[in-house]
């Protein structure tokens, strides 16, 4: 249905149930994954954002469905969070139109994903390693370890701020000023529309660092407050001519058994498990961009490189949902008695 391009549906039904189960986890649309991935595969820019976001749409529904089951849900904070997101669409969609029409589409989308993508990503990461890092020593002291340890004072002094109104979220048992999640939403939103996101990325992150909440209630209640965004902005896309219904129904049927396993997961490992997959996914897509970005800028076709695009994203996704299958492996291990890596013991300890 695109002219001009051969997409392998085998690929597609892998990226979709990869990204499913990455989704489930970490409590992303991934929009972030999929949008990149499918650019890779030889969707248009605008094709992919489109066709990305309606994924996402069915993606969150799913996903927050197995999350509310599982208890991990700020309806509140949710809805707050999905109005503001909402407003933010319309400006990102309306941006990505102004760079189709000025035809820097490609080129916009990569470079606003890697620059936003190897913030976030980055930031997780070292965080995460610092949380280990704690929980390891713990172990190693036979100390009783936490169910979760306090993450850096950023949230407190975010939360310091009350700048009326406040409103206190008892699910997730933190105090806010509204204008910060506005800031946020509006962020993700635009984020959303612009790249074909579901702004999860953003969102979880936010919500963990800045507002205070609890990591597992920050994936459902992220998951949540995508649905109407998404849905807004699918409507946005496919009015404006930038989706590919068949495509984005293969796969949201691939990624619906994934999401379900992903979101299980969450009640066998540590919080800190989840913001570890979260930057690992986060820079595989980070390198598949970077490549795909040198890939627009030459002047010529290089075979190497359209081979590099599709090992690091593809692969590195692979990877990562094997990383998730293991550390629920391992999990259950430790769970029935049986011993595991120290190194583990740290991630899977529940």
């Amino acid at each position: 249905m695109i002219p001009g391009a051969e997409i392998s549906l085998f690929l597609i039904i892998f990226l979709s149930l990869a990204a499913g189960v990455i989704s489930g986890f970490v409590g992303v649309g991934g929009g972030f994954i999929m949008t990149p991935a499918l650019i890779i595969l030889g969707f248009p820019a605008q094709f992919a954002v489109g066709t990305s976001l309606i994924w996402v749409m069915g993606n969150s529904i799913i996903g927050t469905l197995r999350h509310r089951q599982l208890g991990n849900v700020d309806i509140k904070l949710g809805i707050l969070m999905m109005v503001f997101t909402t407003g933010g669409v319309e400006i990102g969609v309306r941006v990505l139109n102004w760079t189709r029409d000025l035809g820097l589409v490609d080129t916009a989308v990569l470079i606003t994903s890697i620059c936003i993508l190897l913030t976030v990503g980055g930031y997780t990461f070292w965080e995460s390693a610092r949380t280990k890092a704690k929980l390891d020593n713990m172990t190693m002291g036979r100390e009783k370890s936490p169910a979760a340890l306090d993450l850096a004072p950023v949230s407190s002094l975010v939360q310091r701020l009350k700048i009326p109104p406040v409103i206190y979220f008892s699910k997730s048992e933190v105090k806010i000023s509204l204008w910060i999640l506005l800031v946020i939403g509006l962020v993700a939103g635009i984020l959303a529309g612009f790249i074909g996101v579901g702004g999860g990325f953003i969102i979880v992150p936010s919500l963990i660092y800045l507002v205070g909440v609890p990591s597992f209630t920050a994936v459902g209640t992220s998951l949540f407050q995508i649905i109407f965004p998404a849905i807004f902005g699918s409507i946005r896309h496919t009015l404006s001519g930038n989706v590919i219904i068949f495509a984005a129904f293969i796969m949201i049927l691939g990624s619906s058994a994934g999401i379900y396993f992903g979101a299980l997961a969450t009640r066998y490992l540590r919080e800190v498990s989840m913001r570890y997959i979260l930057a690992s996914t986060i820079l595989v897509a980070v390198a598949g961009s970077i490549l795909k970005l040198i890939n627009i800028f030459s002047e010529s076709t290089v075979s190497w490189l359209d081979l590099a695009m599709t090992v690091v994203t593809f692969g590195g996704l692979g990877l990562v949902t094997v990383m998730v299958i293991g550390l629920f492996v391992a999990a259950i291990y430790h769970r029935n008695g049986k011993r595991v890596p120290a190194w583990l013991e740290s991630l899977v300890t529940h």
